[in-house]
Formats: structure tokens, sequence, C-alpha cells
């Protein structure tokens, strides 16, 4: 990810048994590559490139947004972009952060989907979120029980929401950044689908082996 003046190039590093990963910035005109950190697990980080969307630069503040999965879940933590030190824990609570959204710098805020975070629904249900950089006031923006996908306006004033369950087809609305429902865009009709026989997938629940 390139600083906004191209001054310099923030990357992540990885090892081949994804037991490690290293968030370096480099300086585009000398070259000199720093390494802040060292992301690790004696199982496994992952493969950091497909975290790409899971962290962000901000040069304007000199802080860094990241994840870790050091406390079990995947949360977001704010860095301090000179020293490497963590500064605290953006996201709180179960389940796991999958994609930042949006970051508006000004207010100090991210928005982001999570799944896992809603108890007594299914965990594999994204909904999306707001926390602030100081790591208070985690709002949830898409209330009902189904699986959300979000895109946001260009100005990041509103996002259209369309969510669904297996059993219930896509309802798609738009809501200002709070989560309020501004207008109901689309129900799916699926009528005939049902009229000619189909039914939905029945949802079960087992043990994993650990």
């Amino acid at each position: 990810e390139w600083y906004p003046d191209g001054s310099h190039l923030a990357f992540v590093s990885s090892s081949r048994d994804h037991k490690s990963a290293w968030f370096r910035v480099a300086d585009a005109q000398t070259g000199e590559v720093r390494t802040l950190f060292e992301e690790k697990s004696a199982t496994q980080v992952g493969d950091a490139s497909l975290r790409e969307n899971l962290w962000r630069v901000l040069p304007g503040s000199n802080e860094l947004i990241w994840w870790s999965e050091r406390e079990d879940w995947l949360h977001l933590y704010l860095y301090d972009l000179t020293t490497g030190a963590v500064k605290n824990r953006i996201t709180s609570g179960d389940g796991n952060v999958s994609d930042i959204v949006r970051v508006d710098e000004k207010a100090r805020a991210v928005y982001f989907m999570a799944n896992g975070k809603e108890a007594g629904r299914d965990p594999y249900f994204h909904h999306f979120y707001r926390a602030g950089f100081d790591g208070k006031a985690q709002v949830l923006l898409t209330p009902e029980n189904g699986d959300h996908t979000v895109t946001m306006s260009p100005d990041g004033k509103y996002f259209v929401d369309s969510y669904s369950t297996p059993d219930t087809p896509p309802t798609t609305v738009l809501r200002d950044m709070n989560g309020k429902l501004v207008q109901s865009l689309e129900k799916a009709d699926v009528s005939r689908l049902v009229a000619s026989g189909w039914k939905p997938p029945t949802p079960i629940r087992m043990k994993a082996r650990d």
C-alpha cells in the first residue's frame, strides 16, 4: 500500500510455513526497508496475501490499522507507524473481522464486516459494524438476522445493504452510516420457485474434530 504522497510503500512479508508475517515500510527514494513488527503463531498466522483488506496505513496520523488473532478471534488493532508499538485494540467481543470496508480518518472510525459476533445467530452470517479508533463505540449497523453484503456510496454517506438466509430471499435496503433505514429498495419474489416444488436447504449443526 503506497503512502498518499508516494514517499513510502508499506507491505507484508510472510514465511513459507505461514507461522510468521512481518509488516514493513520501504522508503521509495532510498530503498531502505524497516520492519516494524512481526505477527507470529505457533500454529498458523495464515497467508498474508489473503489478509490484504484487513490493514490500512494512515500516514496522516502516523498510525496503522492491523489484524491479529492473538486473542483467539481476529480483531483489529491500532499501531504507531513509527515505533511499531500497539496503541490499543479497536474491535471487541466474540467473532472474526473479515473485511475493512471504510476508514474515516477525520471521524477516527473504521467500518468493517464481521461474523460470529451476534449471539444466537448463524456464526457464518456477516454483519456490518462501526468502531472508533480508540476501541470504543462499537455499533452494529445491520440488525436483521441474515447474511449481509454492503456497498458504500461514493461519498461515504450511505450504503446499500442486501441480506438473506438459506430460507429467506434477499431483501435490499438503503441505510445511512448510522445504520438507519432510509429506503427499502427491493425484495426478491420466489413465489414461482416455491410453486414449482423447490424447498430451501435445512441448516444443520454438528461438532468439528476440535
